[in-house]
């Protein structure tokens, strides 16, 4: 819906990507990270998904320490509510969700990981993605 939005008001539309569930079961962790972190160029993608990490992780441990397993169900709800609208408003691609929700999960804490260490810029360089940051006009994902 928001790249159809993005396309008629001329803005350039993210990475797009063909990718199915059953390409996504059948992909190794290493060939879903790097089109993981290409769908993830924008600083602000990126930033709305380690908010919804940390909603999700404190969440879990209120669940965890006041015994109310709905704390932890509707904190990983919010937060997949966070990560997907970000890619729908900012950008303007699909989220990876139903390609393969473990990988997305296992990518989204590396990522984070990665952005609390500084080597997020790095990973980016190492898979051959350039820069870690927005595209200028939309490239289909390899």
């Amino acid at each position: 819906m928001a790249a159809k939005w993005a396309a008629r008001n001329g803005r350039p539309r993210g990475v797009t990507t063909d990718k199915t569930f059953r390409d996504g079961v059948q992909m190794t962790f290493q060939e879903f990270w790097r089109l993981y972190l290409d769908v993830h160029r924008h600083p602000l993608t990126r930033g709305m998904h380690y908010s919804a990490t940390t909603v999700g992780i404190i969440a879990t441990l209120l669940a965890i320490y006041h015994q109310q397993p709905l704390f932890c169900a509707a904190g990983i709800v919010f937060a997949v509510v966070m990560a997907v609208t970000s890619h729908w408003w900012v950008e303007h691609n699909q989220p990876l969700i139903k390609v393969n929700a473990f990988y997305g999960a296992l990518a989204d804490l590396r990522m984070c990981w990665l952005a609390i260490t500084g080597g997020i810029g790095a990973e980016y360089a190492r898979l051959g993605l350039g820069a870690a940051a927005p595209r200028r006009q939309s490239q289909p994902a390899e």
